[in-house]
């Protein structure tokens, strides 16, 4: 597989690999904090979850389907704004700072 700017590599889902039974939470809450700077990128990355109003960035939904590109534009973000927890337990889906 290739990996292109445009269509970040799948990732590999947690859970057991044998029985294929996934730990994976079925909604994220995703939140854009105070730390925005309104660079962008995750409009940029993922135009379907992210809009910038004001100049800085926000969710366009609180909480959404798991997406590799909402995981991207996260991991993306120079200031480390985005924020995505397990709607359900609230457990970290991304690295906090």
């Amino acid at each position: 597989m290739e990996a292109r700017a445009d269509r970040p590599l799948p990732r590999t889902p947690r859970g057991d690999v044998v029985s294929g039974e996934t730990s994976l939470p079925l909604r994220w809450r995703v939140r854009v904090t105070e730390n925005c700077g309104g660079c962008g990128m995750c409009v940029m990355t993922a135009p379907r979850y992210f809009h910038l109003v004001d100049g800085l960035s926000q969710a366009l939904l609180s909480e959404v389907d798991p997406d590799d590109a909402v995981l991207a534009a996260a991991e993306l973000c120079p200031m480390t704004a985005i924020e995505v927890f397990d709607a359900d337990t609230g457990a970290a889906v991304t690295p906090t700072p």
